[in-house]
């Protein structure tokens, strides 16, 4: 796995004409990005499985 760099065109329309617009792309495994360039990509969240259950305090008030 690595990480791919291109461009992407996206057509856009305005008024009655498409207009070419050129993105980058970054694609690849989202850790390999973090790890590898943590300055460029302090924009991303990381979202870990532990992040997202329920706390014991949230668990409490659901059974009740």
């Amino acid at each position: 796995m690595s990480i791919k760099i291109y461009t992407k065109t996206k057509h856009q329309k305005v008024k009655d004409k498409y207009i070419a617009k050129m993105y980058g792309v970054i694609e690849g495994p989202v850790h390999k990005m973090l790890k590898q360039f943590p300055n460029e990509f302090s924009f991303i969240r990381h979202e870990s499985t532990r992040s997202l259950r329920p706390t014991k305090k949230d668990k409490r008030n659901d059974k009740a």
